[in-house]
């Protein structure tokens, strides 16, 4: 499992790259705002989710927790939307089943940051 510490750094890290990544792959249709938002709610969620939990809070760790699940669900629709249009063209130029790789590996992380949060013992937790 993951450290809290290690799950905040993640956090932030992919909280900038992930809406960095979707303009730049987006960018000859950022137009298309719709398309590209979710990556920026997911973004500023986990910032402020790993900001909240800088003092290892119960309100900031379910607010990270929230972050990761919002980017979970969000990566799994991705992915599937990914694979279910293999032939077309993706708006980047890349293959769809190569922009869905990444989502996937993405995912992958999401949800190990998202148990390693939900498994944390820190100093101000409760016993179960």
């Amino acid at each position: 499992m993951l450290s809290l510490h290690r799950v905040r750094q993640l956090s932030f890290m992919i909280g900038i790259l992930l809406p960095l990544a979707e303009t730049i792959r987006r960018s000859a249709r950022l137009m298309d705002w719709w398309m590209w938002v979710d990556d920026y709610l997911i973004g500023g969620s986990l910032i402020f989710g790993a900001w909240l939990s800088r003092n290892q809070s119960p309100v900031g760790i379910r607010a990270l927790i929230a972050a990761w699940g919002l980017a979970c669900g969000m990566a799994y629709n991705g992915m599937v939307g990914h694979l279910l249009n293999l032939r077309e063209p993706d708006v980047s130029g890349f293959s769809h089943s190569t922009v869905g790789i990444v989502i996937a590996l993405g995912l992958a992380l999401a949800v190990w940051c998202l148990i390693s949060l939900i498994n944390f013992r820190g100093s101000n937790s409760q016993p179960a």
